[in-house]
């Protein structure tokens, strides 16, 4: 990022930037800069986007070929397109000729969920570093990669949204705010709008405040679910479930998740017995370091048997909802009645 930063300043810039990674927010923060830079964000004739689809390949060239008409330079954003998973070498061909006057950003962000153990699995699902066009780009531009932010930095940022808007947040109410909203920065910059907006005209933020208008990350509510299940509470685990059902979550979604945090609770498990601290649990379950502990201590509720059972059990009930043989909402309350039991 802070390289971006430094060709804005300087007014040096690369002819392709390539922005990745988990972060989405500023992911498009930064396009938007960059854009903006170049071109200025309402020059419709010299700004090009391509979203969504693979671009015309020729189209795309003929567009970056052209002379930016009463302006310095050309820009095409071409965003989640999927292009660094094809083979396709004709635009690598073409990348070592791009006239000085254009400019390509290149955008992929994984959109598979907002936990941290998404950063372990996002470069297989939106690049193939094996093919001509990443190995082009990384040789003729610059690729920035958009990692989670630390707590540390989110506290500070969200702090500063709060106090720009003449609002405190007491401790209590942001940690709950991480409950409900995790870590991704969209999520948080969405729901901290709307606390301030809530909040507007007052001076501070607590517990009841983040309740009343936050929507809770149903990531976390599965967490709690299973939560639920290891003190054995099969009335509050029965209650978060239909509580997403409320929320039309689908309960095939419902258990995908359940089916993840058992998974992660195994080998949080393995790992703990196997000696390993935090920090290695961290890095080899993929997940947020502040949940750690939370994990070590639900995973010691259980017994290995326990939980390869419950994997198991998870996998068979999806199998069979796909076979047409069971009925997904009654399966999953099944599921949770007998772990909880």
């Amino acid at each position: 990022m802070k390289s971006i930063d430094s060709d804005i300043k300087e007014g040096r810039f690369k002819n392709i930037y390539f922005l990745m990674g988990v972060e989405r927010y500023l992911i498009c923060q930064y396009r938007d800069k960059l854009v903006n830079a170049l071109a200025g964000e309402d020059d419709g004739i010299n700004v090009k986007r391509y979203s969504g689809e693979m671009p015309d390949i020729n189209e795309l060239i003929g567009f970056l070929d052209t002379v930016p008409f009463f302006a310095p330079r050309r820009v095409a954003v071409v965003e989640d397109t999927g292009i660094f998973k094809v083979s396709d070498s004709e635009l690598a061909d073409y990348l070592p000729s791009l006239p000085e006057t254009s400019h390509i950003i290149f955008v992929e962000s994984y959109k598979g969920g907002h936990d941290r153990g998404a950063e372990k699995k996002y470069e297989q699902t939106i690049v193939d570093k094996r093919y001509k066009l990443y190995k082009t780009v990384q040789k003729l531009g610059r690729t920035v990669e958009f990692k989670r932010m630390g707590r540390d930095i989110l506290n500070k940022w969200l702090l500063k949204r709060f106090k720009d808007a003449g609002l405190n947040i007491t401790r209590g109410a942001m940690e709950l705010l991480y409950e409900y909203a995790g870590e991704d920065m969209s999520l948080l910059y969405n729901e901290s709008e709307k606390l301030i907006c809530y909040r507007l005209g007052h001076s501070s933020i607590d517990g009841d405040d983040v309740r009343e208008v936050c929507s809770r990350n149903i990531g976390n509510d599965v967490f709690e679910m299973v939560r639920a299940i290891a003190t054995r509470n099969r009335q509050k685990a029965l209650k978060l479930y239909y509580d997403l059902l409320e929320l039309r979550e689908r309960p095939m979604g419902i258990l995908s998740l359940i089916t993840r945090e058992f998974n992660i609770l195994l080998k949080v498990k393995m790992l703990r017995d196997a000696g390993k601290n935090y920090e290695s649990i961290e890095k080899v379950a993929g997940i947020n370091k502040y949940f750690v502990k939370k994990y070590v201590n639900i995973s010691s509720r259980f017994t290995y048997e326990y939980l390869k059972e419950a994997v198991t059990e998870c996998i068979d009930t999806e199998t069979l909802f796909k076979q047409g043989r069971i009925n997904d909402v009654i399966a999953v309350e099944m599921l949770i009645v007998k772990y909880a039991s």
